[in-house]
């Protein structure tokens, strides 16, 4: 086996042999957090790269200590926590415009959302609507081979009604089902949607703004996939989405001011501000720079600036 069990006492015999500085806290919060998660989530920036060079394993910059290490661990603990707050609101903001946009839409219809006319009809979205379609269709107990979760209002409206809403159906659904459902809508359903964002923006905005359905569908990309990862309690400041990996939680935070009321969206930027000038007290043998740099921001200034 090449990764055979360590005890805590084998596991700081380790960090101690790559310079690294451990103190009487270390063997608690190694019990509690945990090796792994510590310290190959988070040592990244504490690594003495030239130091590396032709050599077999990690060797810590001189200084370097557990304790600091793991401030950098809890805080990024508490900025996935801090930010899963804005995604919720962005969640729901996304659901509601979709239901009620569509649903005004459809009014006579029953269940229109079950209907393959009413998406985008380019060929190659079909088998990706087919989907989003069974997965309705499981939600409202209708799949032969999968049983829903149990969800009273859901159940309420299968006894006592003709259908289930679109409002209803979209609170059972995740937020990368809600956002299939916006992005396999035609164009005009988008546009409709896009334009209840820019009317919600300029309800506590003083100055409005055009938002359009290409920016609502990347900037939805971009949350659900940074929600996720606060979801499953990974690595958030550095990591990148997208694609290209070019998108990281500071452009993340910009999509959110598009979408958040102008009092979460400041009360998210004081927040995250909070955040970076309680770690930078904490760093000795890195700089708040670099934490800025792996959260993709030039600036705590110019990254948290709040629109008007």
């Amino acid at each position: 086996m090449d990764k055979p069990f360590k005890t805590v006492d084998e596991q700081i015999a380790i960090l101690e042999s790559r310079g690294m500085q451990t103190d009487a806290d270390t063997v608690h919060m190694l019990r509690q957090e945990g090796y792994y998660s510590i310290v190959n989530g988070y040592k990244d920036l504490f690594l003495d790269r030239p130091a590396m060079i032709g050599g077999n394993g990690d060797v810590y910059k001189p200084g370097a200590t557990f304790q600091e290490m793991f401030k950098l661990y809890s805080f990024d603990r508490d900025l996935r926590l801090t930010m899963f707050r804005y995604f919720s609101i962005a969640e729901a903001t996304l659901k509601t415009a979709c239901a009620y946009q569509f649903s005004a839409a459809h009014a006579s219809e029953i269940e229109p959302y079950l209907k393959i006319a009413n998406y985008r009809q380019e060929r190659r979205y079909a088998g990706r609507i087919d989907g989003l379609i069974s997965d309705f269709n499981t939600a409202l107990g209708r799949n032969p081979h999968k049983r829903p979760k149990r969800k009273a209002y859901l159940e309420h409206y299968r006894q006592h009604h003709d259908e289930v809403p679109l409002w209803v159906l979209l609170r059972y659904m995740t937020l990368g089902q809600a956002f299939k459902f916006y992005e396999f809508q035609n164009e005009s359903m988008r546009n409709a949607i896009a334009k209840h964002f820019s009317m919600l923006y300029a309800d506590t905005h003083d100055v409005p703004v055009r938002i359009s359905e290409r920016q609502l569908r990347l900037a939805y990309d971009h949350i659900k996939d940074f929600r996720n990862i606060c979801a499953h309690d990974e690595r958030l400041y550095c990591a990148r989405v997208s694609p290209s990996k070019d998108v990281s939680i500071s452009g993340v935070i910009s999509d959110l001011g598009l979408i958040l009321p102008k009092d979460e969206n400041l009360r998210m930027v004081k927040s995250v501000g909070t955040l970076l000038l309680d770690i930078a007290n904490d760093l000795k043998t890195v700089g708040l720079r670099d934490v800025l740099d792996a959260m993709g921001m030039e600036s705590i200034e110019k990254t948290l600036s709040i629109r008007e």
